[in-house]
């Protein structure tokens, strides 16, 4: 099979399908054990099969700090990033660049029409089909986010 060109690439072409999630109600260690178990450094928090928001390492690290010995029995919700942003499955890999800069996030969720998760792409996702100067220039703008 013949890989697709970059200027035929989606989101779909890219994206890590049926990604695990938590619910609201998980806690942080259940989410954490998620991430051990999939090899990944984030999780979709889902609602009624629907994103509400996704729980990152950095969330978790950061929350480190405030809630220590509780952090573990937390549900997710209280310490997710909410607000995720969400793109459709058609989604043009350049696109999916911009969106990255532009929203200054290292993962994307891909959504169908009725707003269910699909997947996720992630810059490790997409690393192979673009040029060193366009992931260091976004990259650039994610870290320098405040």
């Amino acid at each position: 099979m013949v890989a697709p060109s970059r200027a035929k690439l989606t989101a779909a072409d890219v994206m890590t399908p049926d990604p695990r999630t938590c619910s609201i109600f998980s806690t942080v260690l259940e989410a954490v054990l998620l991430f051990r178990d999939a090899d990944c450094g984030a999780v979709p928090v889902i609602e009624d099969g629907k994103p509400v928001g996704i729980l990152t390492d950095r969330d978790v690290a950061l929350a480190l700090s405030e809630h220590e010995e509780n952090l573990p029995r937390l549900p997710v919700s209280k310490i997710m990033t909410q607000g995720v942003f969400t793109i459709a499955p058609e989604t043009d890999i350049d696109t999916v660049v911009s969106q990255f800069g532009d929203h200054r996030v290292r993962r994307l969720l891909v959504v169908g029409p009725d707003d269910r998760l699909l997947g996720i792409v992630s810059w490790a996702d997409i690393a192979p089909y673009v040029p060193d100067r366009e992931v260091g220039e976004a990259v650039t703008e994610v870290v320098e986010q405040p």
